[in-house]
C-alpha cells in the first residue's frame, strides 16, 4: 500500500493518508479531495509516514528544517512500453505489441518514436525495423511518414 503526506489547506497541517483514497478529512473538520499532485512526500511504510508527518508538522511551526520532497517518478511512456513486453520472447510479437502501444497512445506514430522505443531496447536500425513492420503487414502508412498498427 503507497501512503502520501499532504497539508490541509485551511489550517496548514499535514496529514497522512492512502494514495488510492479520493478524499480525506483534516483535524479541523475539512473535506479534502485529493488529487495526484497533492502529494508532499510518498512512502510504502506506515512508520516512515508516522515520523514524516511528524517532522512536516514541527517544520511548519517552524522547530525543525522541512524534510526534502519524496515524490514518485513517473515512468516514461516509451520505457513503460519496452518494460512491459520484456517477457515476449519472439521478436516479431513484441514489435507488434509495441506498434500497437504506439498507435494506441498517439493514434499515429513516426519513424523517430520507434526510434526512442528501440533504443530503449538496446535496439539499433528503426528504419529496418520499420520495413520489417510493414512488410509483415503489421502496420500501414496512414499519412506520409506516419504510422499505425494494423
Amino acid at each position: 500500500m503507497k501512503y502520501g503526506v499532504i497539508i490541509c489547506p485551511k489550517c496548514g497541517r499535514a496529514r497522512g493518508i492512502e494514495t488510492r483514497k479520493k478524499t480525506t478529512t483534516c483535524q479541523c473538520g475539512r473535506e479534502i479531495r485529493l488529487k495526484r499532485g497533492m502529494f508532499r512526500f510518498m512512502t510504502d511504510s506506515p512508520s516512515e509516514l508516522a515520523d514524516t508527518v511528524a517532522r512536516v508538522n514541527a517544520a511548519l511551526h517552524g522547530v525543525e528544517t522541512m524534510p526534502k520532497e519524496k515524490r514518485r517518478k513517473r515512468k516514461d511512456s516509451y520505457a513503460a512500453m519496452v518494460e512491459g513486453t520484456a517477457a515476449i520472447k519472439d521478436p516479431l510479437e513484441r514489435l507488434h505489441v509495441i506498434a500497437s502501444e504506439l498507435t494506441k497512445s498517439k493514434s499515429q506514430f513516426e519513424l523517430d518514436d520507434l526510434k526512442r522505443v528501440l533504443s530503449l531496447m538496446g535496439r539499433d536500425d528503426p528504419e529496418r525495423m520499420l520495413a520489417r513492420l510493414l512488410e509483415n503487414g503489421i502496420i500501414f502508412e496512414a499519412a506520409p511518414g506516419r504510422y499505425k498498427a494494423a
